[in-house]
Formats: C-alpha cells, sequence, structure tokens
C-alpha cells in the first residue's frame, strides 16, 4: 500500500453515484450551480482537457438533455484557423452556449439590495415625484367608489387608474 499522499488521485464518479453533481431540469435556474459543482469536482480529479469536461458534464443529466448538449456546435472539433486542423471549442465556450438554451440561468441579469437602492436614489435624484399626493388621494377616493370589491394589495389596472382621474 502506498501511503505517499502524493500519489492518491480521484476518478471521476459514474453517472449513478448517489454524489454525482445533479440538475432538475424543472428548475433551469439552478444549472449554473450544477456547472459550478461540476468544475469542483474537475479540479479533485485533475481534468483539464476541454473534451473530457464537456463529456462529463453531459454524462451527469438526462439522456435527453444529453442529446441536445452534444448536438450542440460548440460540442465538436469546428473552429477552423488559417490553414490549420480544426481546433475544439472549450469548455467554457460550450458551457456559455447550454447556459443560453435555458431561460434565468444568466447570473449577470441578477439584482441584490444594493442595485435596489441605486435606482431609488437615481429615481428620487431625478425628480420624478410620480403623481401628487393630493391628486393620488382623490383618484383613489374615486377608484374605491367604482370599484368596492376591488381588494386594497391588489393593484389597480392603468385604465382604472385613468378613469378614476
Amino acid at each position: 500500500m502506498n501511503n505517499d499522499p502524493t500519489a492518491w488521485y480521484a476518478r471521476m464518479l459514474l453517472h449513478n453515484n448517489t454524489t454525482v453533481p445533479k440538475w432538475d431540469e424543472s428548475c433551469p435556474r439552478k444549472l449554473p450551480q450544477y456547472f459550478k459543482e461540476l468544475e469542483y469536482l474537475f479540479v479533485d480529479c485533475s481534468i483539464a482537457d476541454n473534451t473530457q469536461k464537456k463529456e462529463y458534464a453531459a454524462q451527469y443529466v438526462s439522456y435527453n438533455m444529453v442529446e441536445t448538449w452534444l448536438g450542440l456546435l460548440e460540442f465538436g472539433d469546428n473552429i477552423t484557423i488559417g490553414n490549420n486542423e480544426p481546433q475544439p471549442h472549450t469548455y467554457q465556450e460550450w458551457k456559455v452556449t447550454v447556459l443560453r438554451l435555458y431561460p434565468g440561468t444568466d447570473t449577470s441579469a441578477h439584482y441584490n439590495l444594493g442595485d435596489l437602492k441605486q435606482l431609488v436614489n437615481q429615481t428620487f435624484n431625478s425628480g420624478l415625484q410620480g403623481i401628487p399626493t393630493l391628486l393620488w388621494s382623490k383618484i383613489v377616493y374615486w377608484l374605491k367608489i367604482m370599484l368596492p370589491d376591488h381588494h386594497p394589495e391588489n393593484p389597480y389596472d392603468i385604465h382604472q387608474v385613468f378613469k378614476g382621474a
């Protein structure tokens, strides 16, 4: 038995292993997390080859997803530069293409509290004050008369507001 810690290496897991990265296809927003967990596994297993990464990423999803992901142009060797041999697309290029297939997976489109504060400050500083309070109270008064069954927590339709004005 070899006790040398540098001699130890990890192997990629089989698709039916209970500890493999998993992605619930009914929740596309979790796909970036799937790739993140998979990339941790690549580091642990010293997987650096782009083609291997793409194959392993497709190994842990359903058969229908495999067909879709493997059918992408970025999966194969399709880039030809000058008179050179075709070069494979990178794993990152392929991953970006896969993520584009699913709405809601673009992490750059997520907002946080700081974004909201900035928006509120910009709106306030731009001088947009909305409907004057006195006018708004009169509109709400008429809306309550015109729509007595309207729940106060539900927003009014814009056409209803115009009728109330």
